[in-house]
């Protein structure tokens, strides 16, 4: 459409030109130089018809010489008109109808050569004039032409390049803003881990607070015990004692039950000795008669004392020997306690090491359950802010997405409208060739 525009432009511009350049728009201008080419024509032709008709009033007579005399007045009369006319007229018009033909058809290289100053020289002029102004426009339509090629094809491929970089920003926008969404989703179970986490803390600083609270008392409750254990330390190296000197009082009286075993055994051997006197002087009594039974009876109690006396020792040796045996299994005893002390003793050396170990443990959890109830709150702390932190994330992350959908909208039209422009970058690089095309028809070198 644009180009039978151009066309219809370019064939009104030769119309003009024609019709500018048209004998007839001159017919004025030359209607002097006609009458005075016509006047002259007669003055010249007058003598010329007179000898014509003189010559040929010899070979014609009658009135056939009239037609003839006229004839010829008018054919001189009309010869000289037409090559006063053709000379003065014809010829230059031919030049300026040659000159516009030539222009017409989009030659500009032409120029009328005619030095006169009449109208003719005026039109030549002009025309000169106009050719030289149409080669100016024409060249200065050229460039601007290609000028307008060159920007077309160049914003075609800039408009092109941008859609397709629209096209690219379009699709990481798409990824954007799905990005986004599943963004504000994991924001979503993030926050929701979030509030999790921190009930989770909370609950884990009260049961912290209350191990803390456990050990506190355990720890006292460790003192406690440390302090029974040093005390049963003491009991037990008391009890030792105590043992020891049991097992020395034990062994002395062993010994001394030894030496009363012997002394029971001297009485025996005594009253056995005695026995065996008191029967002599029962015997001597006897033989005495009358004056040995007052000593008779003296033997005979001293013979039952004896007696008495034997199975007295014989009874206190048989308890010195349980007595003796009892000694014995007292000492084994107390040896065996002794040693069951010493192990007891040892094992409560090793009870109040562990003890003090276990306390000295049990004052570093202490320690550090505070230490971790303190981060553990200070965790607390920061997991509400976090929370916080990440409602507020989520909240952006929505804004974000929704901007991001209007910035994915907007992408749209924009690249429907660079695919406008693109067409129409097209249209107009095509327009141009066109006209350079047409502007090419004219010749100016």
């Amino acid at each position: 459409m644009h180009k039978q525009k151009d066309s219809a432009s370019l064939l009104s511009l030769d119309g003009n030109l024609t019709k500018v350049f048209n004998v007839t728009n001159v017919k004025r201008s030359l209607r002097m130089k006609t009458i005075a080419a016509v006047v002259i024509s007669l003055l010249i032709s007058s003598p010329i018809s007179s000898y014509l008709n003189s010559y040929l009033s010899k070979f014609i007579e009658g009135s056939y010489g009239v037609y003839v005399n006229t004839l010829v007045t008018l054919v001189v009369a009309t010869a000289i008109i037409t090559l006063f006319v053709q000379f003065i007229v014809i010829k230059p018009l031919n030049q300026v109808v040659l000159a516009t033909k030539k222009a017409a058809e989009g030659d500009l290289t032409s120029y009328i050569h005619y030095e006169s100053k009449d109208e003719i020289g005026q039109l030549s002029s002009a025309f000169n004039s106009m050719i030289e102004s149409l080669r100016g426009l024409i060249e200065k339509t050229n460039e601007t032409v290609t000028q307008v090629a060159n920007y077309s094809e160049e914003l075609k491929m800039s408009a092109e390049q941008n859609n397709r970089a629209i096209e690219q920003i379009s699709v990481s926008v798409q990824e954007v803003v799905f990005g986004a969404e599943r963004q504000a989703h994991s924001t979503e179970e993030l926050t929701q881990s979030a509030l999790e986490i921190s009930k989770g803390m909370e609950q884990t600083s009260t049961a912290i607070q209350s191990v803390a609270n456990v050990t506190t008392e355990t720890n006292k409750k460790a003192d406690v015990g440390a302090q029974m254990v040093n005390d049963t330390v003491q009991q037990m190296d008391s009890i030792q004692n105590s043992v020891m000197e049991t097992s020395k009082v034990i062994g002395s009286l062993g010994e001394k039950s030894k030496a009363i075993g012997e002394i029971v055994g001297i009485i025996t051997q005594i009253a056995n000795q005695t026995n065996l006197l008191a029967l002599n002087a029962a015997i001597e009594a006897a033989r005495a008669g009358e004056h040995g039974k007052g000593f008779a009876v003296v033997a005979d109690e001293v013979r039952k004392l004896a007696e008495q006396s034997s199975v007295a020792a014989g009874d206190i040796k048989e308890l010195i020997i349980e007595i003796q045996e009892e000694t014995i299994r007292a000492v084994d005893s107390m040896n065996g306690g002794i040693t069951t002390v010493e192990k007891g003793t040892q094992m409560i050396y090793e009870t109040g090491a562990s003890f003090k170990d276990i306390v000295q443990h049990i004052q570093e959890v202490s320690t550090q359950t505070q230490e971790v109830a303190a981060i553990i709150e200070q965790v607390n702390d920061n997991s509400r802010n976090m929370v916080e932190m990440i409602k507020s994330i989520a909240g952006i992350t929505e804004q974000t997405t929704g901007n991001t959908q209007h910035v994915a909208a907007s992408i749209q039209e924009q690249t429907a409208s660079i695919e406008e422009i693109t067409s129409s970058s097209a249209m107009l690089n095509k327009m141009s060739k066109d006209l350079q095309e047409n502007v090419n028809r004219f010749k100016i070198i």
